[in-house]
């Protein structure tokens, strides 16, 4: 063999030896992060509308695509409108009833006010019919019974009833009982007596048609007057009627400062408030300077009412 063979066979030899090294280091050693890298592939990715990527859970959708209804809603929101509606006008309208219930209540609590004023009216009147029908009972049903025939005058009754005495409206002489008129007054006061009011107001009404101007008169207008206030339901129109009759036409009869107070009541039950203080303060001018009755009847009335 010649010498340049054996060089290049010596050569080729060192060669394979320094690749097996370098192979070998590349083995063990760490791979180098700057080292070029062969191409890689990905997958294909379109952003189009319908293959959009699907938003991660808890992100928060756009404003357009949350406040877009889904499909098939509508009817069920306008149905739920409609419920909120029909809730709405219901609550108004309970609203009303109960404010409606309020003014009932309000107007039933006045008229009971009112129900229990008349009804201690009517008792204080039907009191003090009473306390003037018991004081003259006895005298009343003696004399009138003990009356004499009917051809002769009959005896007068007790004070409470106040028959007239002295001259009337139609004359200056005492005017004498005609014939019978005793007898009717009697019947007519015993109904009183009895409590049997309506009846009582039927007696002395025909009493009245009977003897317009009899011995009695005075006094079957005045037990009118009190009995109209008692009847139920009470008549204030008729029993002003009789009072102002017995003032007008007999004012000199004993019972007139009793039929001028009780003017003055009727006229302040009737709303007329005037007009009673002017009834009452006649009673109190008028007959201040008597002992009757009537006068301090007048200013109790007042201190309590005015």
């Amino acid at each position: 063999m010649s010498v340049g063979s054996l060089a290049l066979t010596a050569l080729a030899q060192d060669y394979v030896d320094m690749e097996a090294q370098r192979a070998a280091a590349a083995q063990t050693a760490p791979a180098d992060p700057y080292a070029p890298r062969g191409a890689q592939s990905y997958p294909a990715t379109s952003y189009g509308v319908n293959n959009a990527p699907t938003a991660p859970a808890g992100t928060a959708m756009a404003p357009a695509a949350a406040s877009a209804p889904p499909v098939g809603a509508q009817p069920v929101m306008q149905q739920a409108e409609g419920q909120n509606q029909n809730l709405g006008l219901l609550y108004s309208q309970i609203q009303q009833l109960q404010q409606q219930v309020m003014q009932l209540n309000g107007k039933l609590e006045e008229q009971a006010h009112e129900l229990r004023q008349l009804q201690e009216q009517s008792l204080q009147r039907y009191v003090d019919l009473d306390k003037r029908i018991s004081g003259g009972a006895a005298v009343a049903g003696g004399d009138l019974a003990a009356a004499e025939p009917a051809s002769a005058p009959a005896a007068a009754p007790d004070d409470s009833l106040v028959l007239p005495t002295g001259p009337s409206a139609v004359g200056s002489a005492p005017v004498a009982a005609q014939r019978g008129e005793a007898e009717a007054y009697r019947a007519a006061y015993s109904l009183v007596q009895s409590q049997k009011f309506d009846q009582a107001v039927q007696a002395f009404q025909q009493f009245q048609r009977n003897f317009p101007a009899g011995k009695y008169a005075p006094n079957a207008y005045y037990w009118l007057g009190e009995l109209y206030l008692v009847v139920q339901p009470a008549d204030l129109e008729s029993s002003r009627q009789a009072f102002t009759m017995l003032l007008s036409q007999y004012p000199d009869n004993a019972k007139a400062p009793d039929a001028l107070y009780k003017l003055g009541k009727v006229q302040f039950m009737k709303g007329n408030r005037e007009k009673a203080r002017e009834y009452l303060d006649q009673v109190i001018s008028r007959y201040g300077s008597t002992n009757s009755s009537a006068v301090k009847l007048a200013k109790d009335f007042i201190a309590e009412n005015y």
